[in-house]
């Protein structure tokens, strides 16, 4: 399991308004979840300080 974080953003590119950290097993399960939540219609996902997608 790795480590990531979600960060909740205003508009695409723009300023963080929320974190959050999650566990999850892979990069492609990182994303699924932060998908998933209601919190985060537009999300950066990161693992390690490196951004793994987004979700837009």
């Amino acid at each position: 399991m790795k480590h990531y974080r979600v960060n909740k953003l205003a508009k695409p590119d723009g300023a963080v308004v929320k974190k959050k950290d999650i566990i999850a097993a892979d990069d492609k399960a990182a994303m699924a979840r932060a998908e998933a939540d209601p919190d985060c219609p537009i999300c950066d996902v990161l693992q390690a300080g490196k951004k793994v997608g987004s979700i837009t």
